[in-house]
């Protein structure tokens, strides 16, 4: 019970969402073996049981909330009372949503990109999948759009429920859109960046942040999954990020045990990190820097 709650607040958001999922699905099959009775008796637990996963990893950041709202109170900074409460990673959410907005609309007003610093460029977008999968959600959004609006009427004859339907669908569609133009705007020509001082890292909006040279322990060649080689190294999963726009990651920098490197990662600023996984067109540049033109050590 000691280790409990720590493991629990150090879990992500994404395995307490799997957890719930899992749970709705163990209650539906509870209450198909259940008698009838029984299983229409325990409905109402059954419902709501998905919803205790969340709640658990929502109380087990309770101290963290109390300690925003004293730094809020303290700062005079009312408007920040209610962001406190909310869980770090959907306020980060928010952030890369407003973010990509944001970006959608500097490409629809062709404002230039931002110019990237000198140095050795590392690419990311020449061979991965991310055009591809661009491509793909702006085809089935288009073609999704008007066969769905089609088949509508066979199943809803009220015309006021068809026009609201409507209306959600063409919001929808025109937010994934929105997103789509947004993040590969953001993206711009897709590369990392080795100057003087760091290894700069920027996917988009997803993630951010420059990655001192004294900091990096070593650098490797992977390819298994990342799950995978956490467990075989014994670094927890919080403690590492993947900056990768949609690829495997096919290498990993690891870094040293007094570093302080710090990545906003999804909108969240994220510290005390053991590692962080790179997807890379060519991964050999960084891993084997004898082939590239520019030392990695100075």
């Amino acid at each position: 019970m000691s280790t409990f709650l720590p493991n629990l607040r150090q879990s992500s958001w994404l395995d307490a969402m799997r957890n719930a999922w899992l749970v709705l699905w163990a209650g539906i099959a509870l209450k198909l073996i259940l008698p009838h009775a029984l299983a229409n008796s325990l409905r109402p637990f059954l419902l709501a049981a998905p919803l205790l996963p969340l709640a658990a990893k929502d109380l087990s950041h309770l101290p963290d909330a109390l300690a925003r709202t004293r730094a809020a109170l303290a700062g005079r900074a009312w408007g920040k009372l209610f962001v406190a409460w909310l869980p770090p990673e959907l306020v980060g959410l928010m952030r890369v949503g407003r973010s990509l907005r944001r970006g959608c609309r500097d490409w629809l007003l062709r404002r230039p990109q931002p110019r990237p610093p000198a140095g050795r460029p590392f690419s990311y977008l020449e061979r991965g999948s991310y055009r591809t999968a661009v491509a793909i959600v702006l085809v089935s959004s288009c073609v999704e759009l008007p066969v769905t609006a089609a088949l509508l009427p066979l199943f809803f004859h009220d015309a006021t429920k068809l026009h609201v339907i409507h209306l959600l669908m063409l919001a929808g569609t025109l937010s994934t859109l929105a997103w789509v133009f947004g993040d590969r705007w953001l993206l711009g020509a897709g590369k990392h960046v080795l100057t003087e001082e760091g290894l700069q890292l920027r996917i988009g909006a997803r993630i951010h942040g420059t990655i001192p040279l004294d900091a990096i322990a070593s650098c490797e060649r992977i390819s298994e999954p990342m799950a995978d080689w956490l467990r075989r190294k014994g670094i927890e999963r919080h403690r590492a990020v993947c900056a990768s726009p949609l690829d495997k990651p096919n290498i990993v920098l690891i870094f040293s045990s007094d570093s302080c490197v710090r990545l906003t990662h999804m909108g969240v600023e994220r510290e005390g990190l053991s590692c962080v996984f790179l997807y890379l067109d060519h991964p050999q540049e960084l891993a084997d820097p004898a082939s590239g033109e520019t030392q990695w050590r100075q």
